[in-house]
């Protein structure tokens, strides 16, 4: 059966409470984005709580399973930006992933402007390259109002960057907001690049607010029971994205657990 990880910033922006109550969930796998209030996102937290976690790490007691810095949140076409990301926020995240043996990073696939498909593709390319010098996964997270929007979109733009290394963290609730069907149509588009899953609930777009999960318009069933049945991940990640955060996330923790017994009752 697949694990269930949380981004902590779901349990709380305080990383000792999120650990805390994530173990009292049973929970020991955790993305990592933002880490002590919201403007302090990986990898450019506070020295004393990234330590706190390498404790922990080193120590066996938790497993980070990613970390997402918000690159590429921005313009294809603003060069500044891009180049910051490039060459500081990205190494930076790198140098911390491996230490906090985290085999993946997050990224996102641009907001769309005038630029052509083949900028993105280039810069998607140019992204993996990076991070497989330090022998890391991107996973680029689709999402509306970007170039890598739907399972579909995204799934054409990464085949055409060709990287080993370049995958998909796919978050089929933001899906929704492009008019998509998540599962089964964007999955199965995207299915040969999914590197890691975000779970949480919307109904018209997750950037109007999401919904408990089970109250939105993701097949959840469907779409846990295929992820358990294809192998791609060993793990689904939390992703509440509902206040208030921690009572959220231990209702929508409950939801998952069921969801993922009954898949594994019907795969069987």
């Amino acid at each position: 059966m697949l694990d269930i990880a949380i981004v902590t910033d779901e349990i709380a922006l305080d990383i000792r409470t999120a650990v805390t109550e994530g173990r009292k969930l049973g929970v020991r796998k955790y993305e990592l984005r933002c880490i002590g209030s919201y403007e302090k996102r990986v990898p450019y937290i506070d020295p004393e709580d990234y330590h706190y976690l390498l404790d922990l790490v080193q120590k066996g007691e938790i497993t980070i399973t990613a970390l997402s810095p918000g690159t590429f949140k921005i313009k294809p076409s603003d060069q500044v930006a891009v180049q910051f990301a490039l060459e500081q926020t990205l190494p930076k995240t790198m140098i911390m992933a491996k230490e906090l043996r985290a085999p993946v990073i997050i990224s996102f696939g641009f907001l769309r402007d005038e630029s052509k498909e083949e900028v993105v593709v280039d810069l998607l390319r140019k992204t993996a390259d990076l991070v497989q010098t330090a022998g890391l996964i991107v996973a680029i997270e689709n999402e509306p109002g970007f170039f890598c929007d739907s399972g579909q979109t995204t799934a054409r733009l990464l085949a055409a960057a060709d990287r080993v290394n370049l995958g998909a963290n796919w978050d089929p609730a933001n899906a929704i907001g492009t008019g998509e069907i998540p599962f089964p149509i964007g999955y199965e588009a995207l299915k040969p690049f999914i590197r890691n899953v975000h779970v949480k609930d919307a109904i018209i777009d997750a950037r109007q607010g999401c919904k408990l999960l089970g109250e939105g318009g993701v097949n959840w069933a469907g779409q846990i029971a295929a992820l358990q049945r294809d192998a791609l991940v060993t793990h689904v990640t939390l992703e509440t994205h509902y206040t208030p955060l921690l009572e959220s996330t231990q209702f929508c923790h409950r939801r998952l657990v069921s969801l993922l017994s009954m898949a594994k009752e019907w795969n069987a």
